[in-house]
């Protein structure tokens, strides 16, 4: 026995009936959102990850972050994500042709449409939440430790030197 008690008529899926007490958030609810999560950041770092992003150029920086320091070149997340599926592509494409199209579109789905509005939905401006690097050396506590790419919390970056570097 088929269970149509969520099909309507000619069988097509009927959505869930919406629960009485939702409400979608208003404009001003939005925005007071937006400023709770955005309202702190680094505006002009935005505006170097915004570059990057835009023009697939590639800028020395140091970041420090919860007591430590992360030079690399900042780079578009097209750039990382580049690497990522070409690297995946050389492990797994011949043995594994699944977790070689899995991580593809995992990578590719990472990527900002290049038509990416510079005001959002709430009609507050549209932030990057990520930030890539390569060429990284992270020091901590006298220790060096070198990484080809990395991706980090734009948020979580307390202050950064552009063109510094390691040498």
């Amino acid at each position: 026995m088929s269970d149509r008690s969520n099909q309507g008529q000619g069988g097509e899926e009927q959505l869930p009936p919406l629960d009485p007490n939702f409400r979608p958030l208003t404009r001003t609810e939005r925005r007071n959102l937006w400023l709770k999560e955005y309202g702190k950041q680094d505006i002009a770092l935005q505006f170097w990850v915004k570059l990057a992003e835009q023009t697939d150029q590639e800028f020395p920086v140091m970041f420090q972050m919860h007591g430590q320091l992360v030079f690399g070149q900042m780079i578009s997340t097209l750039a990382y994500a580049r690497f990522h599926v070409e690297l995946y592509e050389g492990m797994y494409r011949q043995e594994d042709p699944d977790t070689a199209d899995f991580l593809r579109e995992f990578y590719t789905n990472l990527v900002p449409p290049a038509d990416q509005p510079e005001i959002g939905p709430a009609g507050l401006p549209v932030l990057y939440e990520y930030v890539h690097l390569r060429d990284i050396t992270i020091i901590s506590g006298g220790h060096k430790t070198k990484l080809p790419y990395w991706r980090g919390r734009v948020s979580a970056v307390e202050a950064f030197v552009l063109g510094a570097t390691t040498e």
